[in-house]
């Protein structure tokens, strides 16, 4: 029997009494609804500039003005603390997606390929902190890549890669590179369209954030 093991058989009440962290299960408020996103959003907005491991909850708390037993009620540890901040930074932007093409079964490959890629550049648009976490987290194999390859990065390229072998059938994509990397390349050029907005601005006075370019 381990001191741990020997303490808990001798205080059963007082483990027993111990409150694990995280927000207890219940009704839930407006005014929890409101606490709740705040964390989340400056915890999206930290973990995307400084990463998990700079993301401290105490440098959340800090840079955010929120108090760190708060976010200790709401989330136990800051693992689950940055599950959660990808899951509210993303949304239902996966199945948003796969909605809108399977409405659009009627239209040529190469359009629901367009449609997809002007759709996918406005998500990055309006949800920049995440995107910026995601290819963050892209850099460094692990458990944390691991679940967001599961949860929302297989899913997405599921969506695409779908639509380049429908265009490639059609023969409007040409098969010498396999679809794969075709994908690749969309989502990438999609990125990096939105994130060089102050190399645009600089160099040719162009906001890639307007509905006018993304059109």
């Amino acid at each position: 029997m381990t001191n741990s093991d020997f303490l808990k058989a001798e205080n059963p009440k007082k483990e027993k009494a111990k409150r694990s962290r995280g927000r207890p299960k219940g009704t839930v408020s407006a005014d929890d609804v409101y606490t709740r996103k705040n964390i989340l959003d400056a915890a999206l907005k930290t973990f995307s500039v400084h990463g998990y491991e700079g993301g401290s909850i105490a440098k959340i708390a800090r840079l955010h003005r929120v108090s760190p037993p708060l976010i200790h009620y709401y989330f136990k540890d800051k693992e689950e603390l940055w599950r959660a901040a990808i899951n509210h930074g993303i949304g239902n932007m996966i199945e948003e997606l796969q909605e809108i093409i399977s409405h659009l079964s009627e239209v040529d490959s190469l359009n629901r390929l367009k449609f997809f890629v002007r759709r996918f550049i406005a998500l990055i648009a309006e949800r920049p902190d995440v995107f910026s976490l995601i290819i963050r987290e892209s850099e460094i194999t692990g458990p944390r890549l691991d679940w967001l390859s599961k949860n929302y990065l297989n899913p997405l390229y599921s969506v695409v890669l779908g639509l380049v072998e429908d265009a490639q059938e059609e023969g409007v994509i040409k098969n010498s590179a396999p679809s794969y990397h075709i994908v690749q390349v969309i989502m990438g050029a999609c990125y990096h369209f939105i994130s060089s907005r102050n190399r645009m601005m600089a160099v040719y006075g162009i906001d890639t954030h307007s509905r006018e370019m993304r059109e």
